[in-house]
């Protein structure tokens, strides 16, 4: 049977649109409409590039799927008529729809993609379909919800309202937030705001911009927080192009540790009180990697596994999971997160000719290795796509992690963002205990930070953060073997196989998909070279 899930939709606060298909339980591809689109989170939009790409690369029509699994099932009627109405306009053909609760989704996507047969779920964003937390526990494949937490009570409300004080956007940036992070402490103490015990947390909500219920949020450029919050703070909101002073540093510091505090204290209740000791994490407060790492540190806790599409582009996926249970097939683990579209060398080898630029042929990886080794920041487009944010060997940029300029050359020359933001690794998984601490076996996703042993840190200086810490890849043969063989060179000729790892983009454009794609984006940008299929592509000096 063939299910069909999508995220998305008509408003300009349902972002993340992506489209996932799974046929007899398997996930067979899934892709986010920015990819397409060009449009970074592709916002207010069905993902109609992606199904149209899903039914082409599986040979089938909307006629064929046999389940159409989507969000919104609080949002009545209009939504689905209009969805209907959509379908029937676009694509000739409704399919038959299920919709389903914004939280199910996101535990399903976590739960199912684990293949843990017992596991704790939580599920935490800024809110969808009412809802904003949701502990659930999932065991012998069904899942059942222990705790809900109503809008506004949102600790994804919090943490994007700390984030516009210190100037950055709402729903897109909170990840500048974590960065800065590590250059403060926690010297503003703000149980005031989010106050945590017993198992829980509650959001003041003396401190947030009103939010009428069934109604949007404020406007992502107006503020989440009123006057109230300024004066509590004794701190102004930072503007756009005023200096990140040690202020906001502190603000950002004191935000982090009230949200693992927050976190941790949940994750402690619900683990103590099922007596089950693996975790999975989904929604976009779970693409915080900071937080996971300290819940994945907790004594009892055995695993963690944080669904790498966490964002609401999960939603898809876990709308497609629910929507095969739904016709009776049974849920199998995600095996791969290279779901994305993949070319072929002739079809690279065409665009490469339509674009007349200069190429050769890829003959031997140890090339590779040694121009990396020499400085040199290479693109790498090789494979399927990856789902979800983090670019993990298929559309990445690489460049050498024990170079200490080349922090700064990717952020002033490359990736053209702020200089404080991070990189992380990627390396060999049997290289490493050698390097990071973290009690997990497995980090194959960039979804958990990890701390880089003291021996370490000063040689690693392009992907050791400000607070000892790194956001890693490990990589096994069987995950990538094209990249493992990279690695391996690398090791070969250093005696260590990591790469500094970060996504084939520039500052706030989608990753990648194309081949055109990635020429515009290596022509545009330091960048020394672009790894393209079989094929070099160089810069004419």
């Amino acid at each position: 049977m063939i299910a069909l899930g999508i995220n998305g939709g008509f408003r300009a606060s349902y972002q993340d649109s992506s489209a996932t298909l799974i046929r007899d339980g398997q996930i067979v591809c899934a892709v986010e409409e920015e990819r397409f689109n060009r449009i970074k989170y592709a916002p207010g939009q069905i993902p109609e590039k992606s199904i149209e790409w899903i039914l082409e690369k599986e040979n089938i029509s909307l006629k064929d799927v046999d389940r159409l699994g989507t969000h919104g099932v609080t949002f009545g009627p209009e939504f689905e008529n209009r969805l209907k109405e959509y379908f029937k306009f676009r694509f000739k053909y409704i399919p038959p729809i299920l919709r389903v609760h914004h939280h199910l989704a996101h535990s399903a996507s976590s739960y199912y993609a684990s293949g843990f047969d017992s596991a704790v779920i939580l599920t935490v964003d800024n809110s969808g379909d009412g809802i904003s937390t949701q502990v659930a526990v999932g065991e012998k494949g069904k899942i059942k919800v222990l705790r809900q937490y109503k809008r506004p009570q949102s600790l994804g409300l919090f943490y994007s309202m700390i984030t516009q004080f210190c100037g950055f956007q709402r729903d897109s940036e909170e990840y500048k937030l974590m960065g800065l992070s590590a250059y403060g402490q926690p010297s503003y103490d703000l149980d005031f705001l989010l106050s945590v015990g017993g198992g829980a947390y509650r959001l003041n909500e003396d401190y947030i911009a009103p939010i009428k219920e069934k109604k949007p949020q404020p406007h992502k450029q107006s503020p989440l927080f009123n006057d109230k919050l300024i004066k509590a703070l004794q701190l102004e909101p930072r503007g756009i192009r005023e200096p990140l002073t040690k202020e906001y540093k502190n603000l950002a510091n004191s935000a982090q540790f009230q949200l693992e505090k927050a976190l941790k204290e949940m994750v402690t209740q619900f683990c103590r009180e099922t007596k089950i000791n693996k975790l999975c994490l989904a929604g976009g407060v779970a693409l915080n990697c900071l937080a996971n790492q300290k819940l994945a540190e907790l004594d009892f806790i055995e695993d963690v596994y944080v669904q790498p599409a966490s964002s609401d582009a999960g939603i898809s996926l876990g709308s497609a999971y629910l929507a095969s249970l739904d016709l009776g097939d049974k849920p199998s683990p995600m095996k791969s997160v290279y779901l994305g579209p993949s070319w072929t060398e002739e079809r690279i080898f065409k665009e490469l000719k339509a674009c007349s630029v200069s190429f050769k042929e890829l003959k031997d990886l140890s090339l590779i290795a040694q121009r990396i080794l020499k400085g040199d920041i290479v693109a790498w487009f090789q494979g399927g796509m990856e789902f979800g944010p983090r670019a993990l060997g298929a559309r990445s940029i690489l460049a050498d992690p024990f170079n200490k300029n080349m922090k700064e050359r990717l952020n002033s020359t490359v990736k053209f963002r702020e200089n404080f933001r991070p990189f992380g690794p990627s390396l060999l998984q049997e290289d490493k205990k050698d390097i990071l601490k973290s009690p997990l076996k497995e980090l194959p996703y960039m979804t958990i930070t990890a701390d880089v042993r003291e021996n370490f840190r000063g040689r690693l200086p392009a992907i050791s953060h400000e607070d000892g810490t790194s956001r890693p890849q490990t990589v096994c043969k069987k995950q990538n073997p094209l990249y493992y063989k990279l690695l391996q060179e690398l090791k070969r000729e250093r005696g260590r196989g990591i790469l500094l790892n970060t996504s084939f983009n520039k500052n706030y454009e989608p990753i990648v998909n194309s081949p055109k794609e990635a020429l515009a984006s290596f022509f545009s940008c330091g960048l020394d070279l672009l790894v393209i299929g079989n094929f070099i592509v160089e810069k004419d000096l």
